[in-house]
């Protein structure tokens, strides 16, 4: 049975974790740190203690097989030193981070040190991904690929319904729906290309909610062999989030809408020169934090890789950190 804990748990993807936890049935949350209403609840329906802070917690649970890492982004980087200056492995949530500045030394020790780790950017997951990888990279080497990634998703009141205020002030946060939820989609340009990113331009809005935070932002992606990318994320959805993938080059276009459907088109031998309909998949709208856990599981008994590394998380947030510094932010 892995025993694991829940450090700085004030965050709204805590309960994403938690489902996913409770399918696999030999991993256990024993304890959680976190100073609010949330935590404080939770450990008292699951009947765990609760620390205030996770030093607290990290110093007085010893026999800890691993443990989640969530909090305010810009404290994430400490938290994760302080894991591996224990030799603690971790599973830590996207960003990581409130600048990309702050992560090239977190990763300098980790190469050192040995500690086993995942990061959960569960997009890697998502079906049109899974699917398309080896189809897209394999179209990327053999010309260029463009590909757009949308996640408009809802307004900053859920942050306020759900109890975690934090995510709209720009003090604490540092940054709203690009920081949140780019990561995820500039990680996915070179994933799915097999290249690397090398320069991002972007607009950020922050009038919409005015609440100092980016509400929208559109940015475009080029790789180093030249493969292009539109990235949007956005809290300007009102009702259920709505994500987007399309991934299109010479001969083929796949377009996927979360929750709808995965369709891809080509030139078919003597059909319309103009493309067909070659394949059509259902696309149910779900989350992937289960296969976050499963790779970090696989990671730990050397059967697998992890999800994503903190080397991934940081070529992607430095075009997040680009952006804001490009847009005065």
């Amino acid at each position: 049975m892995y025993r694991v804990a829940l450090l700085e748990a004030e965050h709204w993807h805590v309960l994403g974790h938690l489902a996913a936890i409770k399918t696999f049935d030999n991993v256990k949350v024993v304890a959680m740190s976190g100073n609010g209403g949330f935590t404080e609840k939770m450990s008292l329906e699951m009947e765990i203690p609760r620390y205030a802070d996770y030093k607290g917690l990290l110093d007085k649970e010893k026999n800890l097989d691993f443990v989640y890492i969530f909090g305010i982004y810009k404290e994430a980087p400490s938290i994760m030193e302080y894991c591996i200056e224990r030799g603690i492995p971790f599973i830590a949530d996207k960003p990581c981070c409130e600048t990309a500045e702050q992560l090239p030394p977190v990763i300098e020790k980790l190469k050192k040190s040995g500690v086993k780790h995942c990061i959960a950017l569960q997009r890697r997951f998502a079906l049109p991904v899974i699917e398309y990888k080896d189809f897209v990279r394999k179209k990327a080497e053999e010309g260029g690929v463009h590909l757009v990634l949308r996640y408009i998703t809802g307004t900053p009141q859920r942050y306020e319904d759900m109890g975690f205020p934090w995510a709209n002030k720009k003090e604490i946060a540092g940054g709203g729906a690009l920081l949140n939820l780019g990561v995820h989609y500039i990680d996915l340009v070179a994933f799915l290309t097999g290249d690397e990113v090398v320069d991002a331009q972007g607009v950020i809005n922050c009038n919409v909610w005015k609440l100092g935070l980016d509400d929208y932002a559109a940015l475009v992606l080029k790789t180093r062999k030249g493969h292009t990318a539109t990235v949007e994320v956005g809290y300007t959805k009102s009702g259920y989030p709505q994500e987007d993938f399309i991934f299109s080059g010479k001969n083929f276009y796949i377009t996927a809408e979360a929750g709808k459907k995965i369709e891809r088109y080509g030139l078919v031998e003597g059909g319309d020169k103009r493309g067909e309909l070659v394949e059509e998949k259902d696309f149910p709208d779900i989350q992937w934090f289960d296969k976050c856990l499963g790779s970090m599981l696989a990671t730990l008994e050397g059967t697998g890789e992890p999800a994503a590394t903190l080397e991934d998380v940081y070529q992607a947030i430095r075009f997040v950190t680009k952006v804001y510094k490009d847009n005065s932010f």
